[in-house]
């Protein structure tokens, strides 16, 4: 077998000679970028050949019969991932309790068992479990040192219908909320006696690597199964587990009990369910209700006796991170029309008043997140992240004041904005000539000067367009017009790094609604929050999810001509 030797990283591995080199990087665990999912069309896993002097793309070049070294481009930064959001103060109550009982001795001449009698001290006690709670062998196994040893006192960790774990003295308990995005991953540890967080972590979807969006991750699935998929999701969470518990005065032993909130693609490839029912009409997720599950049967790195709390999610493509967002921002409690909306790499909205809540999901691709953009990027270093255009030509803020690597989402509108105000690109989205000159070379990192092509523009074109149909055919679902909207939340971090003039100014907004909006920040990683520290959270968010009426925009007779409505650029 070939072996191929990453120079950068010093890594070797042995290959098959039919393997491309994505195939090999993802071996080696290098996690590389490839938004199109290997299918050659974004051009982001380039690496260069030494030997040959000629670079190629990962995904299109195969190992070969040869030993061969490799040279990788740079890594993808982490960058801007918020964390952040408008906080929801809730009483801390969750769904576990912690007692200390005295189990008495057996009578004599009686046979009471010790897990009859434990039963029997924690009824007593007053705690909250069921009277019929099934034997744990676990906990029975440990049970008659423990009574020895402590002359019958123990600390309990339980929830109503189970004993998660015993001890002669206090459990520290913490908890942890996960916000599972296609592009990014958000972390917080709390502490579990008082509900305050006191760590948090972030970094980018190492499922990146098998695509850009839900589409390529889903294909690629049925494929070639969802291990990999699944196993590498989880690997970060639990990284991330370890990596914050590190900074505390815990270990990842002590993390009793962690939410999940993500959209309904990833919730199934984190679950290792089929997404076959997500790709194929009629698109209904294979689950939707929350469920609680023993951590240990996915291989996640937090206490043995743990448990995963998974939010439920909507619809097949509105997930559980809308549920989190829902459950964070008291969105069914709202008196007014009130618009929620979560652009990231697919864009969901909810519509809402008095209980009553319709929500969607719009296909506006990775557009926003630099996918299909030429010189796009996510929100990292180099990335232009807002633009004014002047007399003397683009005035640009890069992330990291470097020299230009590209433009992420939020420059993407500004620049689209500033041509249409400056009659540099008409309302069809046409662009005075095929491109406009963003950075010089003496301040590119590019080979060359830093264009937005006007194949770029329609690309933009199409996301936007999607969004504004998503908007107008909701409010008419709800038998009213974007008028009778108070107010719009964007959340997620496009939504908070984003100028709400320009995505109005283009028409992705509706321009009557500008002075409505404001940004709610990272809401589904806040509803993940208040999930695992308040058991009425996690309660209700069942119950909302089954009265949300879900759209779908696709099916609808209006649709098309809305979607072609929705291209002209300032409407």
């Amino acid at each position: 077998m070939p072996e191929i030797r990453f120079i950068k990283e010093n890594i070797t591995i042995k290959t098959e000679p039919d393997m491309t080199l994505l195939e090999a990087m993802r071996l080696a665990g290098l996690n590389p970028d490839a938004p199109c999912g290997g299918q050659g069309k974004c051009g982001k896993c380039k690496v260069f050949l030494p030997e040959r002097g000629e670079t190629v793309l990962a995904c299109r070049q195969k190992a070969g019969e040869e030993d061969l070294e490799v040279l990788t481009g740079e890594h993808t930064s982490d960058g801007n991932i918020l964390t952040d959001a408008s906080e929801k103060t809730v009483a801390f109550d969750p769904v576990y309790s912690k007692a200390v009982i005295d189990v008495p001795p057996c009578p004599m001449g009686k046979s009471l068992s010790d897990w009859t009698r434990f039963k029997g001290a924690l009824i007593d006690a007053g705690c909250d479990i069921r009277e019929d709670l099934k034997p744990d062998l676990y906990i029975a196994a440990r049970l008659t040192s423990l009574i020895k040893e402590n002359k019958g006192r123990i600390h309990v960790l339980y929830m109503k219908d189970s004993v998660i774990e015993i001890s002669g003295e206090d459990l520290p308990v913490c908890l942890a909320a996960f916000d599972i995005g296609t592009t990014t991953l958000a972390g917080y540890l709390l502490d579990g006696e008082t509900g305050d967080v006191i760590a948090s972590a972030s970094r980018l979807n190492p499922q990146k690597q098998f695509g850009g969006d839900v589409i390529s991750r889903s294909n690629y699935a049925l494929e070639n199964g969802g291990e990999e998929l699944a196993s590498c999701i989880r690997e970060a969470v639990s990284d991330m587990i370890e990596e914050m518990t590190a900074e505390t005065k815990y270990s990842y032993s002590d993390v009793y009990f962690t939410t999940i909130a993500g959209n309904t693609c990833m919730n199934h490839l984190f679950l290792g369910l089929d997404v076959d029912s997500l790709v194929h009409a009629p698109y209904n997720p294979a689950l939707r209700e929350s469920v609680i599950l023993d951590a240990k049967l996915l291989g996640i790195r937090m206490n043995r006796r743990g448990r995963l709390m998974m939010l439920p999610n909507i619809a097949g493509f509105v997930g559980a991170d809308t549920t989190a967002c829902i459950i964070s921002t008291d969105l069914a409690l709202q008196k007014e029309w009130t618009l929620l909306i979560d652009i990231g790499t697919n864009g969901e909205m909810v519509l809402a008043k008095d209980g009553k809540m319709a929500a969607c999901s719009t296909a506006a691709g990775p557009a926003f997140e630099g996918v299909g953009i030429s010189i796009g990027m996510r929100g990292a270093e180099g990335a232009i992240s807002h633009a004014r255009y002047t007399r003397n030509g683009w005035e640009i803020e890069v992330i990291g004041n470097t020299r230009v690597k590209g433009i992420c989402g939020s420059g993407l509108l500004d620049v689209a904005a500033e041509m249409l105000r400056a009659g540099i690109m008409d309302e069809n989205g046409h662009m005075d000539g095929q491109m406009t000159v963003l950075a010089e070379e003496e301040n590119s990192a590019l080979d060359g000067p830093v264009c937005l092509l006007q194949k770029d523009i329609r690309e933009l074109q199409m996301a936007k367009a999607a969004i504004r149909a998503g908007i107008e055919l909701l409010s008419s679902h709800m038998g009213i017009t974007v008028n009778d909207i108070q107010h719009v939340w964007l959340a997620g971090a496009f939504g908070s790094f984003m100028n709400s003039d320009s995505a109005c100014d283009i028409g992705m907004i509706p321009p009557i609604l500008k002075d409505r909006i404001s940004s709610i920040g990272n809401a589904a990683g806040m509803g993940a929050k208040v999930a695992v520290i308040n058991k009425k959270c996690w309660e209700e968010a069942e119950t909302l999810t089954e009265n949300v009426d879900f759209l779908e925009l696709a099916v609808l007779p209006d649709f098309q001509d809305t979607f072609v409505d929705s291209l002209e650029f300032g409407c």
